[in-house]
This record gives structure tokens, sequence and C-alpha cells, in this order.
């Protein structure tokens, strides 16, 4: 019978380093043994991995001494306890960092490739920095041996090993150590007065309540969507002394219910002078009752998926709930004052999934009436609209004063470039009714921008507020602002302040200029594209203008 020496494999350097990495790795792992998708699990540590990196931020130069000092304790320490009884556990504790750290590292990469994009400098800088001690720590506390009577398959496999681990370390490291080391460029403030700076006319008070709703919604719900206790948010500007305030209607991407993603959206909005509805409504559902032999046709930025109509229903019901309690909450009535909501003012917009169900909710909207003397469209990073006749919306209704700005970002790796390119060719054309002016109807690209750091990434959650940096602050909030100050304006006749407002936010100029980067250096403004169905960037040929695939990404 063999007998299993457990003292030598508890002190077993590879034993440790598997450990370390299964920790590691169980940011994805464990959320998917409770019940998590993988994109749910990846998505939650996605938005770890920005708070951590964006806290990191303020460290910089710090963070890069603190790195190297790091290295050096690690190797001092190793050295020191080489051949002493304390080295096997050095040996075993700087085994599981190695673990730990190679497997946030590769996940890291996994991550980069598909969301960063590079924009994140501290967090692979430091998992770096550590992968490196825990290597230099290793080989000091227990030398590989290169003399002929030292060298074995062992100590091979061992070389071999912290080899490749020290190449992955140096990838995570050195390409960022400049920037995490304060040595580059670094991006505009905030615009210091006006639109974007923070200092909005109004203090915003915030109302939210759960409205009832119809089985006709609720039977799409799966087993989440009805443990949650759906909202309503409504925003709502204080001290308004005007008789009358427009209003605006934001719309969320895919799994973007939670209200921190788009709340500094909505006190852009309301901080303008607007009563803001925010209605939360279900991006994942049950579609058990969806025939197997149902076939999907996406044509032209638009698909038929049967589950646009819970999502579209149950997001037009909630701002009509947001209508009534508007009118009826005495709360929302005192902070109002004496100024009545007026309708016929109307803001509508929508990031991602919130792009495609505007198109609906904006059609119910325009039906009753409302954007009849100020109407503005903000779809940013657009996704799919619905292609169901009852629900894909009636863009002849878009009265001819409308202004429509529909926003591309550099780097979209979640849906296709094209959705947007053609719906701004739906809108402008108003569903082949007689077109908008073409300046009325702005395609805006917004570039990336890597001359320092942090860099500055187009990405497709740009308009999400958990990622808000530079070019957010001068790319899309002020943007956001100036819109509003136009409905907001025309709602009180201030047709200067409305015309100065509409100036800014639909003509090259102020609104393309994203400010300079310290050395001088203007970033990158924003292109107005007048074709957007030709460009031909290289990474995109020109959009077909026939019915075609347009992809079957989900967001």
């Amino acid at each position: 019978m063999v007998e299993i020496d457990w003292k030598k494999i508890a002190r077993s350097g590879v034993l440790w380093g598997f450990i370390g990495f299964a920790i590691g790795a169980s940011v994805v792992w464990w959320p998917m043994l409770t019940g998590s998708t993988l994109f749910g699990a990846l998505f939650q540590f996605i938005l770890a991995t920005i708070g951590f990196a964006f806290t990191l931020r303020s460290q910089v130069g710090w963070l890069a001494f603190g790195g190297i000092v790091l290295i050096g304790m690690s190797g001092l320490t190793g050295r020191d306890l080489s051949g002493k009884p304390f080295g096997h556990a050095f040996n075993c504790f700087t085994a599981f960092i190695i673990g730990w750290s190679l497997s946030r590292g590769l996940i890291y990469f996994l991550l980069d490739a598909a969301f960063f994009r590079g924009s994140v400098a501290t967090l692979p800088f430091l998992l770096g920095a550590i992968l490196i001690a825990g290597i230099v720590g290793q080989l000091t506390v227990t030398p590989i041996s290169f003399r002929n009577d030292g060298w074995s398959p062992k100590n091979s496999a061992r070389a071999i090993s912290l080899t490749t681990v020290l190449v992955v370390a140096l990838l995570l490291f050195l390409p960022n150590l400049t920037a995490v080391a304060g040595l580059q460029a670094y991006p505009p403030e905030k615009p210091s007065t006006g639109y974007g700076s923070g200092d909005s006319p109004y203090e915003v008070a915030e109302y939210s309540f759960s409205p009832e709703y119809p089985e006709s919604m609720t039977a799409w719900w799966d087993d989440w969507a009805l443990e949650q206790e759906w909202k309503v948010y409504v925003f709502v500007p204080v001290g308004v002394a005007e008789e009358s305030v427009g209003v605006a209607v934001l719309l969320h991407g895919y799994q973007g219910e939670p209200l921190e993603f788009y709340y500094d959206s909505l006190l852009s909005l309301a901080g303008q002078g607007l009563v803001v509805i925010y209605p939360q409504y279900v991006s994942d559902m049950d579609l058990s009752s969806v025939a197997d032999d149902f076939e999907l046709n996406y044509t032209l930025g638009g698909s038929d998926h049967p589950q646009h109509q819970p999502r579209y229903t149950m997001a037009l019901h909630g701002v009509d709930a947001a209508f009534d309690f508007i009118a009826g909450d005495a709360s929302v009535r005192e902070t109002l004052g004496e100024a009545e909501v007026d309708t016929d003012h109307l803001w509508i917009g929508g990031h991602s999934m919130g792009a495609g169900t505007t198109f609906y909710v904006m059609s119910e909207l325009l039906g009753r009436g409302m954007g009849s003397e100020s109407f503005v469209v903000d779809l940013e990073a657009p996704w799919i609209h619905a292609t169901q006749p009852e629900l894909m919306g009636n863009m002849s209704l878009i009265p001819d004063h409308a202004l429509i700005q529909i926003v591309e970002y550099e780097t979209e790796l979640v849906v296709e470039k094209c959705i947007g390119r053609w719906q701004h060719a739906r809108l402008w054309a108003r569903d082949s009714a007689t077109p908008l002016p073409a300046e009325q109807v702005l395609f805006l690209q917004v570039q990336n921008d890597y001359r320092g750091f942090p860099r500055l990434i187009a990405s497709h959650y740009l308009p999400a507020a958990i990622i808000r940096e530079s070019l957010a602050d001068n790319s899309y909030y002020p943007r956001l602002e100036a819109q509003a100050d136009y409905i907001a304006s025309s709602a009180w006749d201030d047709e200067d302040g409305a015309d100065a407002a509409k100036q800014w936010f639909m003509t090259e100029g102020e609104m393309t200029d994203l400010g300079e980067w310290s050395d001088g250096v203007a970033v990158k403004p924003i292109k107005i594209v007048e074709s957007p169905l030709e460009i031909d960037d290289g990474a995109l040929e020109a959009c077909p203008t026939s019915p075609a695939i347009a992809g079957d990404t989900e967001d």
C-alpha cells in the first residue's frame, strides 16, 4: 500500500498555484454555479473592475512606485527566507499569488478584447506587478539551479512555467508603466462653465413608485423578473418659476434597469428644467411560449423578435403611469409649484436597447399630440427596433420641427454599427414621408483618442454613469444638457435661449470640440457624418440599403 505524504503535498507550490488560480477565477465560475449566466457573471465583474480601476487612478505615480517596491520586497523576503523553516510557507504563498493573479490577468485579457479596449491601465499594471513579485519571490526563496548537476526535468518544467508566466506579467506590466507613473499627457477636465460643468440651473427632486402591470406583460417575465420590484422614476426640477415645464423620457439599455446606470443622465436632463421619466422595463424574459420553428428576421436595423412586445409595452405602461403619478402626487405638485407639465415640449431618447424601444414609445406619444411645439430625439449606440407593424412605430408622425441625433461610438463591440446608420435613414425619411431637412437629423461619431492617460475610449457604454470619465464629460453630458435646455426654454417661450441651445448642439463648433490634452494637443473631435450609409472606415464597409442581416447581438 502506497503511503501518501500529505505534508509534502500541502507544501507543494504547484498545488497552491492551482488553488490560487481557482480562487482567482471564482468571479466567473461561482456566480454561474449559483444560477447566473456567463454574461451576467462577467458583467458584474466588469462593473467591479471599473470601480476599482477608477479608484486606482487617483494613485497614479504612487501606484507605479508601489508596484516596483512590491517586487523588490518580494525578492528580498525570498532571499532572506531561502533555506529557512518559513521558506516553504513563502514558496506556497507566492505560488498561490501567482495562480490567483494569473487567472485574473487572463480574464482581463479576454475582457479587454471584448470590452475595455485598452481603456484600463491601472488594473493590468497592478496584476502584472503582483505576478512579477510572485515570480521574483519564487526564484529567490527556491532558486533554480543552472549547474549541470542541478538541472532536472522538474527544474526544467518549473523554469518553463515561470518564464511563461513572466511573459504574461510583462505584457500586463510594461505597456502600462508610463501611464501609471504619470508620464503621459492627461485628458481635459469637464467643462468649467455651461453645459456639462455640473452647474445646472436647478436642483432636482427624485421620486419613484411601483406600478401594477397587466398579465399581458407579466406572463413573459422569468423567475428573476417576477422577484423584482419594478419601478418608475420621476426627476423634477426644484424652484421653476415659469408657468410650464417640458418633459423628457429616457429609456435604458439591456440590463440597464438599475437607476445608477443612468443617474447622471437623469440629473443632467432635469437640472436644465425638465420633468424626467425613467421607466424600468424587462431585459430578459421567459421565451418558452415562442414556437420552436420561429425564424427570427433582421432587416435594416430592425427585427421581429417576440421579446419586443413585452419590453416596449412595459416601457410605455411605465411612462403612462408616470404621467398619472405626476398629476396626482402631492409631493410632486408641491415641487412643481405653479408650473404645469407641458407635453407639447418633449425630449425622448434611449441607449442601446433603449434606442430601439424609443421608436415605439415615441410614436405612441407623438400620436397623442406630444412634442407638437418642440421635439428632440437622441439615440446613443442604438440597437434594433421592432419590425412588427404594431410595434415598429410610425415615423411619419415626427413633426417638421424635430431635432434628432444618432450617435455612434468608434469602439462599438456590442451592436452592429449599421443599425444606427439604418435608423438615421429611417428617421430622416420619416418612413418614406416627406424627409426632414438634413441639418435637423445629425449622425455623430465619437472617436477614440489614445494620446495620453486615462485613454479616451468611445465605447458602447460611454453614456452609462458607471464609467463616466473625460470623454463622457465632454462628448455626452454637455450635448444632453443642451438638448434639455432647448426643450425647457421652448416650454417657457424663451426663443433666445432655445435658439442658443439649438445652435450649440446642432452645429459644428462647441458641441464637436472636446477640449485639449494637458500638452496642448486637441482631443479628436466629434464627427458630423453627412451620409452614414456610405461610410467605409476599413473596419466596416458601407451598409447595404436593401434588406440585410443586421446581426443577432442582444443588447
